[in-house]
């Protein structure tokens, strides 16, 4: 297609019939250059059956290695491990899943990721998409976007403007403060006679607040540790914690064990409950209004249940997402105190010691923004992602067949060395324009909201709270801690390895 219109102008430049005839041969053979090295490349390449591969047992292949406690929990540290045994790209095989391809350099995700077609399939989503269509049908009449069926493209495309537009978080700013506002207030009432504090549950509960206010359009108790809010965190605890155990197995023995069934009642359970509030916020919808819940009604219609779906997809996945991130980030400014001064110099010159956060002093503040990004480098909420590959591609000189499995391990590729010097260290200054340490790594090292279609379709609301949150707490607080390196655990959504005990020391 683009072939043909770069043709067509090129004619509409041509003197004469020869002229015309000529360009329409240099295509020709342009075209013919591309498909032959598209084909030797291919032809070039590998089969599969010769990537490297760890040992393996009969039928069940890898799965035993995976389904292991200690690998399912540091399963970023297994596959360095197997990096090491194996090389930079290797494949294993569970049964339910074929052949997953395991890769860790940048310009291999990038080559993953290039063969994203219209509706990029997440290994990850199968099981979702089954239970969502099966056992669940009765409530989800769209799957939404944990999916990975037909009916993705048309809800993302409903409402990826909506959701990716920098306007539509910003509308929140205000109402985001008094949340973050009410989570540093409640961090002064619950902190020990010394100080010290665990924040991980309450940045949960932030988190539960901010995701309610932009999605039902109501505040539901968490911070206040009652009503919905409480046990909508109670119920989604338990269902990541089984998570990992569903993904892995074969859909058509899934539905018999014992964790699927506690997984089915726990998301019926989170279902109805934000049911109740969306369904109050819809009601509530008025022409005038500019929330994200009417743009959908108004997209979407009022009998749509995108809007609802879209409602409960984002309290499933941004509780534990940017409550971890949100953890993480409180961890790192603890640590390094260094960075945490500079971080509030920046928030008094921008706010005051006191102040409350606009636009514009929010777009000035290039360290704040420095310091989420280098946080989430070292410590991703996810520490990876995956594709099933749509057509045959060819990946670190192997050939990838269609339908087959590929697992980005980002974690590990935005703590490389290679990429990123001194990875282990928090240095904002990476991100900086014009700093000495300004980092000069590939584009692919670190993409912690993921890539393309597929990426994180509320990371500007997501990002939006982790700002907020950061210079509330920052004002009011100096924060230390000298406890052991905090790492993470691995599963759906990755958590804290360890208490984060913080001292919170009101300035």
């Amino acid at each position: 297609m683009l072939m043909a219109l770069h043709t067509g102008n090129l004619f509409a430049k041509a003197k004469n019939l020869k002229q015309a005839t000529n360009i329409v041969l240099r295509c020709q053979s342009t075209v013919a250059m591309v498909d032959h090295g598209s084909t030797q490349t291919k032809q070039k390449a590998k089969p599969l059956c010769e990537m490297p591969s760890p040992p393996g047992w009969p039928i069940v292949g890898h799965l035993p290695l995976m389904m292991k406690n200690e690998n399912k929990e540091k399963m970023d540290k297994m596959f360095d491990r197997l990096r090491g045994d194996h090389g930079d790209i290797y494949r294993i095989y569970m049964p339910g899943q074929g052949n997953m391809v395991i890769i860790f350099r940048p310009e291999d995700v990038k080559a993953m990721y290039a063969g994203d077609g219209k509706s990029p399939k997440l290994p990850g989503f199968d099981m979702f998409s089954f239970i969502r269509k099966t056992t669940m049908k009765d409530r989800y009449t769209t799957a939404g976007l944990i999916n990975n069926t037909e009916d993705w493209y048309e809800v993302r495309h409903k409402v990826q403007q909506d959701m990716m537009r920098p306007k539509s978080a910003l509308y929140y700013l205000s109402e985001m403060e008094e949340i973050a506002i009410e989570l540093a207030d409640k961090i002064q009432e619950v902190k020990g006679n010394d100080g010290m504090l665990d924040p991980y549950a309450l940045v949960q509960e932030y988190a539960l607040e901010a995701v309610g206010c932009v999605f039902m359009g109501a505040r539901l108790g968490a911070l206040k540790g009652a009503g919905d809010g409480k046990q909508l965190i109670e119920i989604l605890t338990k269902s990541m914690a089984l998570t990992m155990d569903l993904i892995f197995l074969p859909k058509l023995l899934a539905p018999f064990l014992p964790s699927y069934k506690k997984f089915v009642k726990y998301q019926e359970e989170a279902f109805d409950i934000c049911k109740k509030h969306v369904d109050e916020a819809i009601a509530k919808v008025k022409d005038t209004d500019d929330t994200v819940i009417a743009k959908l009604v108004r997209k979407c219609g009022k009998d749509s249940a995108i809007p609802l779906i879209m409602g409960i997809d984002a309290l499933q996945v941004g509780i534990d997402t940017t409550g971890t991130s949100a953890a993480f980030l409180l961890y790192h400014l603890a640590d390094n105190p260094d960075k945490q001064e500079l971080l509030y110099q920046e928030i008094c010159d921008n706010i005051g010691p006191d102040g409350r956060m606009t636009e514009s002093a929010l777009a000035k503040m290039k360290y704040m923004k420095a310091c989420q990004i280098e946080s989430q480098r070292i410590l991703p909420a996810t520490f990876g992602t995956s594709r099933r590959a749509e057509t045959d591609i060819v990946i670190a000189g192997y050939q990838i067949p269609k339908g087959t499995s590929v697992i980005r391990v980002g974690s590990t590729s935005s703590n490389d060395p290679t990429s990123f010097l001194n990875p282990e260290k928090f240095l904002p200054e990476r991100w900086l324009r014009g700093c000495p340490e300004r980092h000069s790594a590939h584009s692919f090292a670190n993409i912690p909201w993921g890539h393309g279609a597929r990426a994180c379709i509320g990371q500007r609301f997501a990002r939006l709270e982790l700002y907020v949150m950061m210079v509330k707490l920052v004002q009011k607080y100096r924060m230390e801690y000298t406890g052991e390196a905090v790492g993470m655990r691995t599963g759906f959504i990755t958590i804290p390895d360890k208490p984060i005990n913080i001292k919170f020391i009101e300035r």
